[in-house]
């Protein structure tokens, strides 16, 4: 199953310097849902295309994008619960499985309690042979960096 993204906002309302100086980690969360426009957004801002010929926002040796984004969603409006693989071509969210997931996302996250009451966990994954085919083992050191 595919959900289409709403389109992604190219002009914020913050400077740069703005979002960073204000930048803070929070450890407690709302209950309310996110929306997919939220959920778009920061997904796009992670991996999304910029140009036609398929660069991303963020920056990737040889522009290979290795990495590759999935969410676990438990509160978001119109998402059933459940892993879902961000697939930036389309900006859309392709189902991959149905479920909470909370509870094995925090044992892997080494027990960190605020992937148990999160609405939204984002998850990077890395395809080394994208980068190792141009780049031998040195590929692995740039998907790291």
């Amino acid at each position: 199953m595919i959900v289409k993204l709403p389109p992604p906002k190219r002009k914020g309302s913050l400077s740069l310097e703005e979002a960073l100086w204000m930048r803070r980690s929070v450890r407690e969360y709302s209950e309310d849902p996110l929306t997919l426009e939220e959920v778009g957004q920061i997904l796009w801002s992670a991996q999304g295309i910029t140009r036609p010929e398929g660069y991303r926002t963020a920056p990737s040796a040889g522009a290979l994008y290795p990495l590759e984004v999935y969410i676990h969603a438990t509160r978001v409006e119109g998402l059933e619960r459940g892993i879902y693989r961000y697939v930036p071509q389309e900006h859309a969210l392709e189902r991959v499985r149905v479920g909470d997931f909370s509870k094995e996302i925090f044992d892997l996250a080494l027990w960190q309690y605020q992937v148990l009451e999160a609405s939204l966990i984002v998850l990077f994954f890395a395809v080394p042979e994208r980068t190792t085919r141009k780049y031998g083992s040195r590929g692995i050191r740039y998907i790291l960096n």
